[in-house]
């Protein structure tokens, strides 16, 4: 007589999803839960799908950025430099954003500022 191994399912409902889903246990705070919660409405998904599509979204890019050979904190840096303008001063460089006019630096700014040759 052989004995052979036998997996039977427990009875019960039907699982939803076929196999090699694997169940995964995250918290979030209320507030960005009803952000995904918000996100998952609009994109018709579950929780559960709409996290599941942002991480995978992600995935994406950052296989996009390093077959593009940059990073994310390359990317972050030139963002951060073309919103901000470098304004030298007597103590180092400083940076403002460039929608707000009343920079320091700026030709009619009362107090004189030094300028990096």
């Amino acid at each position: 007589m052989t004995t052979a191994a036998v997996t039977s399912r427990k009875p019960g409902r039907p699982r939803k999803f076929g196999e090699g889903r694997i169940n995964a246990t995250i918290r979030f705070t209320p507030a960005r839960y009803a952000e995904l919660k918000k996100a998952a409405d609009e994109n018709g998904r579950s929780v559960s799908e709409q996290v599941e599509s942002l991480i995978e979204e992600l995935f994406h890019v950052r296989t996009a950025l390093a077959a593009a050979g940059a990073s994310e904190a390359t990317l972050e840096q030139q963002v951060f430099r073309r919103r901000h303008r470098r304004v030298p001063t007597p103590y180092g460089d400083a940076w403002w954003p460039k929608e707000d006019l009343e920079y320091p630096g700026r030709p009619d700014f009362p107090i004189k500022m030094r300028r990096k040759k």
